[in-house]
Order: C-alpha cells, then structure tokens, then sequence
C-alpha cells in the first residue's frame, strides 16, 4: 500500500537525519540518570532505615507527571513540520505527482513519525529495568511494562496531535504555533478551564455539587494528558475512583472523593482508556479532511 511506503521513507528520513538515534540517547541517559538517582537514593534510605526494598511502583508514581510533560513536547518537535514542512519546501507536491493520495500522506506520517518516538521510549524505560535488576528495587514488572506502554502511547497521541495540525495548517509557523498553543492550554491551564465551566455553571444554574463534580472530571478527561496521568495512576492505586481522583490535590480531592463515590460507569477505566485513545483517531482525520480539499 501507499502509506506503507511513504512510512518507511518517513521513518528512513528520521533515521538519516539523525532523529532516531537523538532521541535513543536522550531517552536512554534520562531514564538511566533518574532510575539510578531513584535506586540509590530513595531506594537506598529506605532499605537502611525499613530493611525493605523499595518497589518499582513508587518510580512510576513519581516519573508520572515528568513523562507527561516531556514526552508531548518531545512528539510535538518531532512531528510538528510533518506535512507543513513538506508544503513549504514544495516537496509535497513531488510527493503527489507519485502514485500516493492526500489520505496516504498524513496517514504514512503517523505511522512514520510515531515509530520515531516508540523506539527510543521504550529503549529508555528497558534501561530503566535493567537499573532496577542491579540496585535495591524490587522490579513490579507487570506494572513497569504497562507504563512503558502507555507512556509510548501518549507519545502516539501527540504525534498523531501534531501530524492533523501540520496537515490542517498553511505553513510551518501556523503548524508549530498550533500544536505550541494547544499543548500550553492541555499542560498548564487545561484545569482551570474545568474550574471556570464549572463556576460559570455554578454560578447561572442550581445544578448540584455532585453533578459539577462529574463535570470537571469529564472535562479533565478529555484532556490526553490527564487521561494518561488518570490510567497511569490505576497502577500504583489499584482503585478507579483512587485514579480519577488523582487529577486533584490537597482538600479538593478528598470533597471530590466523596462526591463521585461511588464512581460512575463513564468514568471507569476501560471508557478513560477509549477517550485517551479516540485522540489517535479524530485529530488525523479531522486534519486530512482540511489537507483534502486544501489549495496547494
């Protein structure tokens, strides 16, 4: 097929281009540099003071938040320029004048770019293991794997974020000012837009507290980033209602424990784990639907 080709040429770009291999190295010493400072620091106090091995599981908690950070970014310079890129440079055309269609264009970029991001993400979290097999923690493996996964798919989501707005977008600079803008709004002021809805709805309606409550949860879940921090948190909280909690701190999380106990269905972890994965979807196609009918 045609986006099979124009994958591998994609990911054979990234590889001569040095992107793959970038990537492995800064993934690898990241991972290795905060594993090891993890085992022998943390893990190290603990076992002198409880004679127990700290667990793998503790790592994930903390490191939760940084990948939910850095791995987006990380997608977003990598595939913000996809499509846009090619536009601008007039290779696009090239692209088109061979046996490829628009929709093998943007698809082939997913794949390719989210291959780029996988590989290296995945090489970082097997040297995270290997740490942890030669220091004092014990390794969850089970729950280590599932977050190298998850993680390795957060970075997919943002690819495929990135890849529908270079193909929706007219040049490099709109692509790159598209995909910085909505990473800030997910990153940093995703929750106070779910506090301002429900505010406003506090505000001008006499709805109850519990179902405000289910309204911020819902909005913070649409957010790619909470819903990974949310299913992420399932790992170490083995409690659903423990998870979905885990997107607010201090006095706040206890009043919205009470109020979503016991939790709804739309909130339990297999339809997180679909609203996180819708994002793989809609944001390609929406972005090949403005790409098909655009006037290059």
């Amino acid at each position: 097929m045609s986006w099979r080709v124009v994958a591998r040429k994609d990911f054979a770009d990234s590889i001569r281009s040095g992107w793959v291999i970038g990537l492995s190295v800064l993934f690898l010493v990241l991972f290795v540099a905060l594993s090891y400072f993890f085992a022998a620091g943390v893990g190290g106090a603990v076992q002198q003071q409880t004679g127990e091995q700290l667990s793998s599981n503790a790592f994930v908690n903390l490191l939760s938040s940084f990948i939910a950070f850095i791995i987006p970014i990380v997608a977003i310079v990598l595939a913000y320029a996809s499509v846009a890129g090619e536009r601008d440079s007039g290779t696009l055309k090239l692209l088109l004048a061979l046996p490829h269609t628009r929709r093998d264009i943007v698809l082939g970029k997913v794949l390719g770019r989210s291959a780029v991001i996988v590989l290296p993400i995945l090489l970082g979290f097997l040297a995270a293991a290997i740490v942890f097999l030669i220091t004092p923690v014990t390794l969850e493996l089970a729950n280590f794997v599932a977050f190298a996964l998850l993680s390795a798919l957060l970075g997919v989501v943002f690819v495929c974020l990135a890849v529908g707005i270079s193909a929706a977008a007219g040049s490099r600079r709109r692509a790159m000012l598209g995909n910085v803008g909505l990473f800030v709004v997910f990153a940093l002021f995703w929750g106070s837009v779910a506090e301002g809805l429900v505010s406003l709805l506090n505000e001008y309606t006499d709805i109850g507290f519990e179902t405000l409550a289910r309204v911020q949860l819902a909005v913070r879940l649409l957010n790619p980033i909470d819903a990974y921090q949310s299913l992420a948190a399932i790992l170490w909280t083995s409690d659903a209602l423990g998870a979905r909690i885990s997107l607010f701190s201090g006095i706040a999380s206890q009043i919205y424990a009470q109020a979503l106990d016991p939790l709804p269905a739309y909130f339990s972890d297999p339809v997180v784990a679909v609203v996180f994965l819708a994002w793989l979807v809609v944001p390609p196609v929406l972005g090949y639907l403005a790409f098909r009918d655009a006037d290059l």
